[in-house]
Formats: C-alpha cells, sequence, structure tokens
C-alpha cells in the first residue's frame, strides 16, 4: 500500500528532475562534470542546513548537520572551516550596471512626461534641472568612474551618443533594458532570477508558509506565426509591468530608506519559452 508521504516523495523527486535538466545541460556545456556538481552540492547542503535548520539557543555542531544532510562529519568540518566564496569583480559591476540603469528608468528625474528614460547630458551643466549622465552614476555608486561606464555601456550598445546643439547627450537604446553582458555577468544574473523564482517556489510548498505569488501560462499546438505574435505581445506587456513596478519601488526606496523599519526586499522577474515539440519536458 502507497502511503500520501511515499505519493509525494515520489512526485517531489519528478518535479525536481524536471528542474534539474535544463541545469545539467548547463553545466555539462560548461564543461562541469558530475564530481565538481558533487563538490558543489556538498558545500550547498552544508550552508543551507547553517542557515535555515539551526535550533534555538543551540550551537548547530557538525554531527546535526551531518544528520540533516547525510554527508560525512568529517566533510562537514572541512568545508564548515574553508573561506566562504567571494563575489568577483564582475558580479559586483554587473550588479551595478542593472542598479543604474534602473534608476534611470524608473526615478522621476529621469523620466519624460511618457515615463520614458530621459537623454542625459554626457556631463554637469551649468543650466539647472536637465538631467546628466555623472550625476546618474555618482548617485547610485561613487565608487564608479562615469566616463569608464560610459565607454564600457557604449561598447555593449546599452548607449548611444548623440551632438545635438553643441551639447553631447546620451541615450538609452532598447538594448540597454536587457543589456548583452558577457558570460560571467549573464551567470549573474542567471544564478540570482533562478534562485529568487526556487525560494518562491520552496516557500509555497511548506505547509507554514503564506503563499507567494506564482503564475503561469502554457499553450501548445500553435503556429510558428502564432507563437511569434504571443511572443511579441509578451514582451511588450511584460516589461511594461516591469517599468512600472520600478519607478513605483524607486519611488518608495526613496521615501523610506532611512526609515529603521525599512528591512523588507523584492524580486519579480518574467520569462517567456519556446519551443518546436508539444510534448517538450526540458531535455
Amino acid at each position: 500500500m502507497t502511503t500520501d508521504f511515499e505519493t509525494q516523495e515520489t512526485a517531489l523527486i519528478k518535479a525536481v528532475r524536471k528542474m534539474l535538466k535544463p541545469l545539467v545541460r548547463l553545466l555539462i556545456q560548461q564543461n562541469i562534470t558530475f564530481v565538481g556538481l558533487q563538490n558543489l552540492l556538498k558545500r550547498t547542503y552544508i550552508e543551507v542546513a547553517e542557515k535555515s535548520f539551526c535550533l534555538k539557543n543551540k550551537k548547530l555542531t557538525d554531527s546535526r548537520i551531518s544528520l540533516l544532510t547525510g554527508i560525512h562529519r568529517a566533510d562537514v568540518k572541512r568545508i564548515r572551516n574553508e573561506d566562504t566564496d567571494q563575489i568577483t569583480e564582475k558580479e559586483i559591476k554587473a550588479g551595478l550596471s542593472a542598479q543604474i540603469i534602473a534608476k534611470w528608468t524608473g526615478d522621476p528625474d529621469y523620466l519624460d512626461s511618457n515615463q520614458l528614460p530621459k537623454p542625459l547630458l554626457k556631463s554637469r551643466s551649468t543650466e539647472k534641472n536637465i538631467a546628466n549622465f555623472e550625476d546618474l552614476v555618482l548617485s547610485v555608486s561613487k565608487d564608479k568612474h562615469p566616463r569608464s561606464l560610459m565607454d564600457e555601456w557604449l561598447n555593449q550598445g546599452i548607449i548611444e551618443m548623440k551632438n545635438e546643439q553643441n551639447q553631447e547627450w546620451i541615450f538609452l537604446t532598447e538594448k540597454g533594458y536587457v543589456p548583452e553582458a558577457d558570460l560571467e555577468e549573464k551567470l549573474f544574473f542567471a544564478g540570482k532570477n533562478i534562485g529568487e523564482h526556487l525560494e518562491v517556489i520552496a516557500n509555497n510548498l511548506s505547509n507554514n508558509a503564506q503563499p507567494l505569488f506564482d503564475r503561469a501560462v502554457y499553450y501548445d499546438h500553435l503556429t510558428q506565426q502564432s507563437l511569434d505574435e504571443l511572443e511579441a505581445l509578451a514582451k511588450e506587456k511584460l516589461l511594461q509591468v516591469l517599468m512600472e513596478i520600478n519607478q513605483k519601488a524607486n519611488a518608495l526606496q526613496t521615501a523610506e530608506k532611512s526609515k529603521p523599519e525599512a528591512l523588507h526586499a523584492f524580486h519579480l522577474g518574467a520569462y517567456f519559452n519556446k519551443h518546436q515539440d508539444p510534448n517538450h519536458e526540458n531535455i
């Protein structure tokens, strides 16, 4: 006789297998073998156990982590004594670029009457109330020189420069909404976005947690023409929603960031996947 627990466990394994297939495909593409993933999984199991499964007023011992994770106690001790991974310079740069673009597309000071990002003067002007690129960058970080970021963005096609009325103006291109980062930066955002979505899924599968919003629409048996039409519509509508939420969040953050109770954060994402096989199984 199959118990409810066994049925749920089987369903969980099937769901995890489905999640793992595209991940394993990515790992193989990047020459990461099973052995490499095995070592990473050990470290991750230990980190999660340390963070999420502590007992109140009790020290989390190597033995308890070994019991929770099934990892040998000697390995637990060795991994816990090793230095944790540090965020790389490229990850910092990727995060900084995203923050600056978010401000340009969300802060009223940098938006026109249609709520679209204004063209910015290349540098500060003697005329007041004219938004400029230098102030935009420095308002987010004093550690990044505006000129070096401008050169970097010009090279990536995120911005373009135009000379009008003897002044140099910087425009955010359509590509700027989704910058063409290098592989390391893309992987940084991939990890962040997928990790946040999995947090929502894990939360919603927990009996003791308040459900978080997670919805999807999916259809098959469509022509290529219909798929293209739906993709264009999805991009238009989803980008509109993301822009609106970005602008609202920017305004709220500006008003509340100095409050001691401003301790909360959120992550909102959108994606559109397409494939030819109606029986597609992420493989």
